[in-house]
């Protein structure tokens, strides 16, 4: 006889099943979270890019060939710096994965499997819902959730930038009110 046939048998609620994994939302963060990055590095590689133009264009023609050398090599150092940062905030995002089942909140980061950081939190220990305002990303259709947990691995969990933020939570609502009653007597905060 399984468990799930014991708690059928016993008349207790069938609802909260342990061992329920079903899906009831994943997604990732929009790219949209690092518009201010490549803002931030596409500006200074332009401003670069101008000041370098006009180095070469006359500025240097007054300062030793050390001094040009060393200005070459520090833009070019900008620069790679620059690749180097947007690349980093694009697959940071790109690898970040969240996947609400009707047990558990798990998240994925880390770029490469070296790295990679896979947190679960129950759903009966989720504290608070809130849904603060999206703010510019409002422009973009996108809106964040953030929850409060009694977890020490993830006392706060952000799911940013996505798109129907509030069929999410619609959805989530209903199956963390149940899990709450019915597992009170066994997790209660």
């Amino acid at each position: 006889m399984s468990d799930r046939d014991a708690i059928e048998e016993t008349g207790a609620p069938k609802s909260a099943e342990y061992t329920d994994e079903s899906i009831l939302w994943e997604g990732k963060p929009s790219q949209i979270v690092n518009l201010p990055t490549y803002l931030w590095w596409g500006g200074i590689s332009v401003a670069i890019l101008i000041f370098k133009s006009m180095w070469d264009d006359g500025m240097a023609t007054q300062y030793p060939p050390l001094v040009d050398l060393i200005i070459a090599w520090s833009t070019t150092g900008v620069h790679i710096v620059a690749a180097i940062s947007m690349l980093y905030a694009y697959l940071a995002i790109r690898y970040t994965h969240t996947t609400i089942t009707h047990n558990k909140i798990k998240e994925v980061r880390g770029i490469t499997k070296i790295f990679r950081q896979e947190l679960f939190c129950e759903i009966s220990d989720v504290k608070d819902v809130k849904s603060p305002p999206a703010g510019l990303l409002a422009l973009f259709g996108l809106a964040s959730i953030v929850m409060e947990t009694s977890d020490n691995d993830q006392p706060t969990i952000k799911i940013r930038a996505i798109r129907n933020r509030s069929q999410v939570v619609e959805r989530f609502l209903p199956v963390w009110r149940e899990l709450k009653v019915e597992r009170r007597g066994y997790f209660s905060d």
